[in-house]
């Protein structure tokens, strides 16, 4: 922060003679001549040795020379002479602040703004003031002010580089008054609405955000961060068309300098729009230039895209687990190694850990969905039942929270709900994240999340207790071979083990249980003839997103279909309407068969309205190579029998497992053929469908209670690994 003195000027009427001698020697001064200069004011003060103005001028001259005594005496000597001399009061004030008097120069400058309260300079050194004491936010306030009464006085760069400093801190609305300064001294500048733009975004205001976006691509084209926080907007706002041509733009404007972030965004974008064929060309291009040269990512951002959209994509491209890990591998490595260094301090080892039984075991859960979402859904009832143990159980915030009610159950039955202070660009610190879970003495640490949300695998990485897991939200992170992956044996069968960096922990029957569902109940025939579906139809169910949208899984459901009399497919699923609609037109037409066969449904308000879907169908058929997982879970509570396609990979085997917890063998098909031949089975064949039913109906009785609907035998399975692990970790150190 520069620091602010200005000269002098007439407040009296002097004869000409000394207010010419003193412009003279503010003349020579601002030339560097200071021995001209205070020839001059000795001159002027000869003349007439009470006049202000010239004992702030030669202060002025020898404060420049580093003599800040003689200067002091002679900025009191023209306050003495005339009290309300503002401009005598500030740079006095800046005398003291060289000499350390900070209380001294506080007043001084306090002073100045009394009698001058338009004083930018005034303020812009008090601000430096309280900086040097530490007071932040009082040097935020007054610099601010200061900026307020002249946007120009720190300049261009200073306000972009403060506006990022601020927003580090997570002082946002400080950061965007920054920014918007910048832009009154500088109006295209395209980096400050960028970044009042990503503000916006992280603070849920779209409109405004896509706003100052546009308005800084429209200053700079090729402006490559607000194409990407721009695409992301209408991508995750479900504006699909818009999204994809955006995303285009991004790639026609960027994509030679910019070629690995315009593919991932390309890849994502289409994807949710249910375009997997055309991400899966992106994708594999991209692969092949990564398997050819890992070194072609230069940038930490690029790194962190490629671990955490790029990899989050393949899944649902392609099931090959040899291919998928050795993927993952490479990039997990690069994004290791380059992006992720040890920087916190691994405050509890094995070797110091001393484990007793007698005392309660502390779990953590690391998670951006303690909430309305599918982890959120599937870890409650565990969590729950794991707090009835032996144990104290603490969840941590890693994102900004959308907080509901199933947030509020989350914190009903935890010893700890921790929610950070600061969410820099919407994301927790993960310095705080860290050290809150070390304060906290916690043995075992559960990501719910994996790579899905990087900075949950860059605090296991870390390592801040001496079991770290991940569990639940997908696959394995990748990153450490110390760490551990929490699985069953149908999700991972024996040989799986090579694939994987992280060590596999197999649950002995499923690797997740769920205590229920709630809905909306509403009899089958009111919901059909709401639908304008007749009760002697069969009703086959696909919930496939657009990101398990695919031509082979509509090519399938279009063949049974075909092959079951009197049958239709009701689709409900987030993506582009048109792509869906597109696809299944298209293979209907192959087969000869008529589009009115498939129905579209919109999405609901609520899951508990959403889950009332499950009375409308007979069968779901599963999507493949990504299972559906939660609502695979909700069809099977609701007693809907399933065809499920099982694949290599875990994201392709939750169905599998599911089944297998439930011991139905009944709709695991193992190929496209297969899965076919069970859909119309069991669409043909009531007395089998009763049978599926049956099977459900009585894995939930209490007598009968099966793994996958029991989340207090699972909570006790789990917390008989965790101890296990702790012990075996604890005797060999």
């Amino acid at each position: 922060m520069t620091e602010m003195n200005t000269s002098s000027s007439s407040s009296s009427s002097p004869t000409p003679n000394f207010e010419t001698l003193t412009q003279q020697a503010e003349l020579y001064y601002a030339q560097g001549q200071f021995s001209e200069a205070i020839a001059c004011c000795r001159q002027a003060l000869t003349l007439q040795p009470n006049w202000p103005p010239t004992y702030v001028t030669l202060a002025n001259i020898l404060q420049a020379q580093g003599k800040i005594s003689e200067a002091i005496s002679l900025y009191s000597r023209a306050i003495d002479l005339n009290p309300d001399l503002s401009q005598a009061h500030l740079n006095l004030g800046s005398m003291f602040y060289r000499q350390g008097k900070l209380e001294e120069a506080i007043a001084c400058y306090r002073k100045a703004i009394q009698l001058q309260p338009e004083m930018a300079a005034a303020y812009w050194n008090l601000a430096k003031v309280w900086q040097k004491m530490g007071k932040s936010e009082e040097a935020i306030a007054s610099q601010q002010k200061a900026l307020e009464l002249n946007p120009s006085l720190g300049g261009v760069e200073f306000n972009l580089s403060q506006g990022y400093r601020l927003a580090e801190e997570g002082k946002l609305d400080e950061a965007i008054a920054v920014w918007q300064a910048a832009i009154k001294v500088k109006p295209d500048l395209a980096e400050a609405y960028g970044q009042i733009g990503i503000i916006l975004r992280n603070q849920g205001k779209f409109s405004e955000a896509i706003q100052h976006l546009k308005k800084a691509l429209e200053i700079q084209s090729d402006y490559a961060t607000a194409h990407q926080h721009l695409c992301g907007i209408l991508r995750d706002g479900n504006n699909y068309k818009i999204a994809r041509e955006a995303v285009n733009k991004y790639s026609q404007e960027c994509g030679e300098a910019d070629r690995i972030m315009t593919a991932i965004y390309v890849i994502s974008t289409y994807q949710i729009s249910g375009l997997n064929e055309i991400a899966k060309d992106r994708f594999f291009e991209l692969e092949t230039q990564l398997r050819e040269d890992i070194s072609i990512v230069k940038k930490s951002v690029e790194l962190r895209a490629l671990y955490g959209n790029f990899l989050f994509s393949l899944p649902y491209l392609r099931d090959d687990i040899e291919a998928n890990s050795s993927l993952y591998k490479l990039v997990s490595k690069a994004y290791t190694q380059l992006r992720l260094k040890s920087k916190f301090n691994h405050q509890q080892k094995l070797a110091n850990l001393e484990f007793s039984k007698s005392r309660k075991l502390k779990v953590g859960f690391i998670s951006s969905h303690f909430c309305r979402h599918s982890v959120g859904w599937c870890s409650l009832d565990i969590i729950r039942e794991l707090g009835k143990l032996n144990t104290e159980t603490y969840v941590y915030s890693t994102e900004r929270l959308k907080v509901d009610d199933q947030t509020h159950k989350f914190s009903q039955v935890v010893t700890k709900f921790y929610v950070p202070k600061k969410y820099p660009q919407g994301i927790a610190d993960v310095g705080e994240i860290i050290s809150e879970i070390q304060q906290d003495k916690i043995d075992i640490l559960i990501d719910l999340d994996s790579l899905s949300l990087p900075i949950n695998t860059e605090i296991l990485y870390h390592q801040p207790a001496p079991i770290c897991i991940s569990w639940l939200g997908f696959d394995a992170p990748y990153i450490s071979g110390d760490n551990y992956f929490l699985c069953d044996w149908h999700t991972h069968p024996q040989d799986r083990d090579k694939y994987y960096v992280e060590k596999l922990l197999r649950m002995p029957n499923s690797f997740v249980a769920v205590s229920g569902f709630q809905r909306i109940e509403k009899s089958q025939a009111n919901l059909r003839k709401s639908q304008r579906i007749g009760l002697d139809q069969i009703v086959y169910l696909c919930l496939a997103p657009g990101k398990k949208f695919n031509r082979d899984l509509v090519k399938a459901q279009v063949a049974i279909l075909k092959q079951v009399p009197n049958s239709i497919l009701v689709h409900k699923g987030l993506g582009d309407v048109e792509v869906f609609q597109a696809a299944y037109h298209q293979a209907c037409q192959t087969e000869g068969l008529s589009i009115h066969r498939i129905k579209f449904m919109d999405r609901f308000a609520t899951e508990e309205e959403h889950r009332s879907i499950y009375s409308i169908a007979d069968i779901l058929l599963d999507s493949y190579p990504y299972n559906g997982g939660t609502h695979t879970l909700e069809a099977l509570w609701f007693n809907l029998p399933v065809v499920t396609h099982v694949g290599e990979q875990f994201l392709s085997r939750m169905g599998y497992s599911f089944l297998q917890s439930l011991d139905i063998q009944l709709g695991v098909s193992w190929s496209w053929e297969e899965y076919i031949d069970w859909g119309v089975k069991l669409g043909q064949n009531s007395n089998l469908r009763q049978e599926f039913i049956d099977r459900l109906v009585k894995s939930k009785e209490s007598e009968n209670l099966a793994p996958l609907w029991n989340s207090k035998k699972f909570a006790q399975d789990m917390y008989t690994v965790m101890e296990k692990l702790l012990i075996n970790g604890a005797q060999k150190n």
